[in-house]
């Protein structure tokens, strides 16, 4: 077997997004087949794919969430103005007027009974929260664009598989009919074998399509028009795993995005219960105000005044709105707490599954890759053997049959080695753009979203190590 290039992960260098959308109009300007490496493919379609989009969109929302509960913290200014027009009854009658009155108002808040403090600790969370989503998003779609490209490659090869079935079949026909011509063969040897020509062929029409739906698929992915033609220059191969599923498992719920954004959600939630309970507490505020009131409309003076004071404010009783909330804030801390674990159980489940297959997949590979040689030398064989009248075509199509059989035995084994790495890679939470690790280590130390997203950030064009 001829050496083949490693289909993993690891080894991934996302180029940025001008590269990408030089890639694009490469695609758009080329004539013909388009080479395209997964590694080109990954980082088209992390420029490009609307999950991502999305994600940012929901990130920058969380972003100023935090900055509008943040400002709430500080002073109101507000103007409030009034203008009237009436009739007054006096000694000769009824006497028109107007009046206008203006007001400002300084208000701050000194004591919220911690409303304010939780609803920044609650906008705070949401962002980490936020963060870690768009981190997941980028993983998933590098791990949908790795899962197309090994389909389109999987496709291709069972299309070469077909395609060469295709053709011994048709240069055994060639051969059988010169063999007929020359009376040494049967009617019926021709007859079985056009038979079986037409099925290869059918295979080989099968196969074709479904390459073409694999290639939709990729395309759609990394943002290309569906009937851009695209040729994998990546090959499947096999390569040892080094690592043991319990380091995996550890450095999954260390890393996993989503695992620790449902982390996140939990803090939210024990935040949003310490913000109802403000409800049991004071509000205290102060504030300093300035009233105009007069007949003309902007600058008159006649009369006004000022005031400056303390409010406060406390709801003795509320008919139990306040403990109504606060109960509902547990119960949703108790739910986010449910969903915390279930989702570290789901990390495990996966990593042990996808281990477990690739693990499969790995023992099937030699015992396939020594069918194909076996099977190929039964079919030289039993050629040899028909062609001197020792064997009938029968044992010729078996032995053919037997010889596809084994090289799209050998070539799925491979398929299903280097999806079940990929797969593994995305459930233990290889980093793309930010390692998590980092970031909670950051955060948990104090720091902003963005200082926790500039420590986090892996370094241009490279990939984290993984064990």
């Amino acid at each position: 077997m001829k050496k083949l290039v490693i289909l993993a992960l690891w080894a991934v260098i996302c180029h940025t997004g001008i590269a990408a959308a030089e890639q694009t109009a490469d695609v758009d300007a080329a004539e013909g087949p388009f080479p395209l490496t997964l590694a080109d493919s990954i980082a088209m379609a992390l420029a490009t794919n609307e999950r991502i989009d999305a994600a940012e969109a929901g990130r920058e929302a969380a972003a100023w969430n935090l900055s509008g509960v943040r400002r709430a913290t500080g002073p109101v200014v507000a103007w409030n103005a009034e203008g009237h027009r009436g009739a007054q009854k006096g000694l000769f009658g009824l006497t028109d007027y107007n009046s206008y009155a203006h007001s400002w108002s300084l208000t701050i808040p000194f004591y919220t009974g911690g409303r304010n403090e939780g609803r920044i600790e609650q906008g705070r969370y949401q962002l980490n929260r936020a963060d870690l989503n768009l981190e997941n998003a980028r993983q998933t779609v590098r791990f949908k664009t790795a899962e197309a490209y090994a389909n389109l490659l999987y496709r291709k090869d069972l299309a070469a598989i077909a395609q060469r079935a295709v053709d011994m079949a048709d240069h055994q026909m060639q051969l059988i009919k010169a063999q007929y011509e020359e009376g040494a063969v049967a009617r019926a040897d021709v007859l079985a074998m056009e038979v079986q020509l037409a099925n290869y062929r059918q295979n080989l029409v099968t196969a074709k399509g479904a390459v073409d739906v694999a290639m939709d698929s990729l395309a759609s992915l990394i943002g290309l028009p569906l009937d851009a033609e695209i040729q994998p220059t990546d090959i499947f191969s096999y390569e040892a795993y080094p690592q043991d599923m319990h380091v995996c498992e550890e450095y999954a719920l260390q890393h996993r995005p989503d695992y620790l954004a449902a982390i996140y959600a939990e803090k939210v939630a024990k935040a949003q219960m310490d913000t109802e309970k403000a409800g049991y507490r004071p509000q205290v505020s102060g504030s300093v105000k300035r009233q105009i009131s007069s007949g003309k409309a902007l600058f008159g003076t006649e009369g006004g005044g000022w005031d400056a004071g303390v409010q406060v404010a406390w709801n003795i009783f509320d008919n139990g709105v306040t403990q109504a909330g606060v109960q509902k804030a547990a119960a949703t801390v108790t739910q986010s707490q449910a969903e915390t674990e279930a989702a570290r159980k789901t990390v495990c489940v996966e990593i042990r599954n996808a281990y477990i297959e690739m693990k499969a997949a790995e023992e099937s590979i030699a015992d396939s890759s020594a069918a194909v040689e076996t099977a190929e030398e039964c079919y030289e064989i039993a050629q040899v053997r028909y062609d001197e009248g020792v064997d009938n075509l029968l044992a010729l199509n078996d032995a053919q049959e037997k010889f596809n059989r084994a090289q799209s035995n050998y070539c799925t084994a491979l398929y299903q080695y280097n999806l079940r790495r990929v797969t593994l890679e995305k459930a233990m939470g290889v980093p793309v753009r930010i390692d998590p690790a980092r970031y909670v280590a950051a955060e948990q130390q104090g720091a902003s979203s963005a200082k926790a997203l500039a420590e986090a950030e892996l370094a241009p064009a490279t990939e984290e190590d993984a064990p």
